[in-house]
C-alpha cells in the first residue's frame, strides 16, 4: 500500500522535467568542455609567453582568455544544444513509450486519431502563426527591446545552414515534443481537464527559453502544440507544427524573407492580418475534428479509472 500517494503524483508530473534540465545541463557542460579540448594548448601557450609583470595585468590576460573560450563555445552552441537535447532522448523516449504501455495495460480511452489528410491544416497553422507572431513581435518593438533576444538569433543563424536545418529545425523539436507534450502535457491531462494540463506544460516549456520574445512566443506555440495533440489523438501532430514553425522561421530569415517584410510597414500590416486569416481557418478546421475518446472493453474495477480521463 502506497502510504504517501502525493509524493509519488508529485514525482510523476514533476520528476520528468527536473531528470530532463539535469541531463540537458550535464551534457552541454561536457560538450562545452570537448569543444575547448583542442584549443586549450593555445589558450595555455599564451599565458605561459604573455610578458606580465603586475597581478592587474596577469588578470586582464586571464580575462582575455576567459571570453575567447567563451566565444568559442557560443561559435558551437547549435551544435552544443542538439547534443545535449539528443542526451535526452533515453530518457524521454522510455518515459513516452511506458505511459502509452499504461495506457493499453489500464484500457485507459485515449483520443481517436484524425485524418492523415488533415495534417495539411497543421502545416498552414504552423507557418501562419510563426510568420504572424515574428511580424507582430516586430510591429511592437518587442523584437529590438530584448538583449537577450538579438544575442540568441545571432548566435543561432551564425551556424551552418545544415546544423540550423537539422538541429533547430529537426532534432530539437523533437526531443521538446517528447518531454513537455509527450510526457508532460499528458501527465497532467490525467489529472486535471484540457486547459489546465497545456497551461502547466507550457510554461515550462517557454521557461526553458530563456528571453521575453521566445516566451512569449514558445507560450502562444506551446498552447497550439498542446490543442493539436488533443485534437488529433497523436503525437505527430505536435510534432509536425514545431517542426513547420521552426523550418518556417529559418527559410524564412536565411533567404531574407523577414528582411523583404521589414523593408517597409504595410507589407508587415498585410502579412499579419493574412496570417490572422489564414491561422484561424486552420484552427477553426481542426476546431471541427472530433476527437471524442475511444472506449475499449474494460473490466469493471477500472470503470473509476475511465471516468477520470473522460
Amino acid at each position: 500500500m502506497n502510504k504517501n500517494p502525493g509524493a509519488k503524483q508529485f514525482w510523476r508530473v514533476c520528476g520528468p522535467i527536473l531528470l530532463y534540465w539535469l541531463i540537458e545541463f550535464v551534457a552541454s557542460t561536457f560538450a562545452g568542455f570537448v569543444v575547448m579540448i583542442p584549443h586549450l594548448g593555445g589558450f595555455m601557450k599564451k599565458l605561459a609567453e604573455a610578458d606580465v609583470t603586475t597581478q592587474e595585468q596577469a588578470t586582464e590576460l586571464m580575462m582575455q582568455q576567459y571570453e575567447n573560450m567563451l566565444n568559442l563555445i557560443m561559435k558551437y552552441q547549435v551544435e552544443i544544444l542538439a547534443i545535449a537535447a539528443l542526451c535526452t532522448i533515453p530518457l524521454t523516449a522510455y518515459l513516452f513509450h511506458a505511459d502509452r504501455k499504461r495506457e493499453r495495460t489500464m484500457s485507459i480511452p485515449v483520443n481517436k486519431k484524425a485524418e492523415p489528410w488533415r495534417y495539411l491544416e497543421i502545416i498552414g497553422l504552423g507557418a501562419a502563426v510563426c510568420i504572424g507572431l515574428n511580424c507582430l513581435a516586430v510591429m511592437s518593438n518587442i523584437a529590438f527591446a530584448s538583449v537577450e533576444y538579438e544575442e540568441t538569433s545571432e548566435v543561432f543563424y551564425s551556424a551552418s545552414l545544415p546544423v540550423q536545418y537539422l538541429c533547430l529545425g529537426i532534432i530539437i523539436p523533437l526531443t521538446e515534443e517528447l518531454m513537455f507534450r509527450g510526457v508532460l502535457f499528458q501527465r497532467y491531462r490525467e489529472r486535471s481537464k484540457f486547459f489546465s494540463a497545456a497551461l502547466y506544460s507550457t510554461i515550462l516549456f517557454s521557461l526553458t527559453h530563456g528571453n521575453m520574445v521566445q516566451f512569449l512566443y514558445t507560450f502562444v506555440l506551446g498552447l497550439l502544440l498542446a490543442y493539436v495533440y488533443e485534437k488529433f489523438g497523436s503525437f505527430k501532430a505536435p510534432l509536425l507544427l514545431h517542426i513547420v514553425a521552426n523550418m518556417t522561421s529559418l527559410i524564412l530569415t536565411n533567404t531574407g524573407g523577414f528582411d523583404w517584410l521589414l523593408g517597409k510597414a504595410s507589407r508587415l500590416g498585410i502579412m499579419t492580418v493574412a496570417c490572422a486569416f489564414i491561422g484561424s481557418v486552420m484552427f477553426v478546421l481542426i476546431q471541427r475534428i472530433d476527437e471524442k475518446p475511444e472506449l475499449p472493453d474494460m473490466p469493471h474495477e477500472n470503470q473509476n479509472m475511465m471516468d477520470m480521463f473522460r
